[in-house]
């Protein structure tokens, strides 16, 4: 399940491709979008696939000393528990797993080299270096898997490079993939009554109407959009104001008049800490001064109406 910030970020993204494009019809946004979200769940099987590679460089360098002509005692005692966790072995023995990676094709995805070079800076992570040396269990087990992915793969130059060579939409999804990550490790085990759910690609009804409603009402809305917000500008031309802006201030109108399950300092507030990753240092004061003169005269005027969870402020 993606969650409400990263079902924004894809419709931002689908946005401004159409923006810049100008040839993307509303069914064509549609289908980006669907595309958009897809990726990054397959972004997502892909990164529990990649920490079973790491897995696997500690297995082949164990053979590697083993097999010397001469192996000393440290060769013969090299750690292999990392090899042996009992995470990554029931997603490496897991069929339902391995099979959704084969049918995606991303196995095609896998680089040695990047392996290799990531394997030998994972060994002087010290959750790692604590981790190999101790005597673990299962919830020792869960917890470097996701140390290594939070603390040390989402940090790491040579991971960052690699996943944008394999998913050029990466710099975006790796938020998103984070979120997806943290439903993996929250799951007390896998098995047969849950790994659709951890493995399978879906979105809900509820999770498709929102982003589909946020982007095809900013798309058809865009010149009453600018209309609504070129008054408000003082003295600034429209044409002056970042795309990004634009983009992230006519999604928050889109919020207020055609989602009523959304309170409007939610919105805000999501479109405040979105522009802190998209746009420019300045945008959170100028979109917040916009947005909440618009709200504040669309409430008053009667043209925001709320519902249910909307209705909290």
């Amino acid at each position: 399940m993606l969650s409400r910030r990263g079902l924004r970020i894809k419709a931002m993204q689908t946005l401004y491709i159409v923006a810049s494009t100008e040839q993307m019809d509303s069914k064509a946004a549609v289908r980006q979008l669907h595309k958009s979200i897809y990726n990054s769940h397959q972004a997502y099987l892909y990164c529990l696939h990649f920490i079973t590679e790491l897995a696997h460089q500690v297995d082949l360098e164990a053979h590697i000393k083993k097999n010397k002509y001469l192996p000393s005692e440290a060769d013969l005692s090299f750690p292999v528990t990392f090899f042996n966790n009992t995470l990554i072995r029931t997603l490496m023995d897991n069929q339902y797993f391995q099979n959704r990676l084969k049918k995606e094709k991303l196995l095609d995805w896998a680089d040695e080299e990047y392996a290799k070079i990531i394997y030998t800076q994972l060994k002087d992570f010290p959750p790692y270096i604590a981790y190999a040396q101790s005597t673990p269990d299962v919830a020792k087990d869960k917890r470097i898997v996701k140390d290594i992915f939070e603390g040390f793969l989402l940090k790491n130059e040579y991971f960052d490079e690699h996943m944008e060579n394999v998913i050029g939409t990466w710099a975006d999804d790796e938020f998103i993939v984070k979120g997806l990550m943290d439903d993996f490790f929250n799951a007390k085990q896998i098995g047969t009554e849950n790994e659709r759910n951890l493995f399978d690609f879906y979105i809900t009804a509820e999770e498709e109407d929102f982003s589909e409603t946020l982007l095809t009402k900013t798309i058809s809305e865009d010149s009453h959009y600018d209309e609504m917000i070129k008054p408000k500008l003082q003295n600034w031309e429209l044409d002056r104001v970042s795309l990004i802006d634009k983009i992230l201030m006519k999604m928050a109108l889109t919020e207020f008049l055609h989602i009523p399950t959304v309170p409007t300092k939610v919105t805000i507030n999501e479109y405040l800490d979105i522009s802190k990753l998209y746009s420019t240092p300045r945008s959170r004061e100028f979109i917040n001064g916009i947005l909440d003169k618009l709200m504040n005269e669309m409430k008053t005027s009667g043209m925001i109406v709320k519902s249910g969870r909307g209705l909290i402020e």
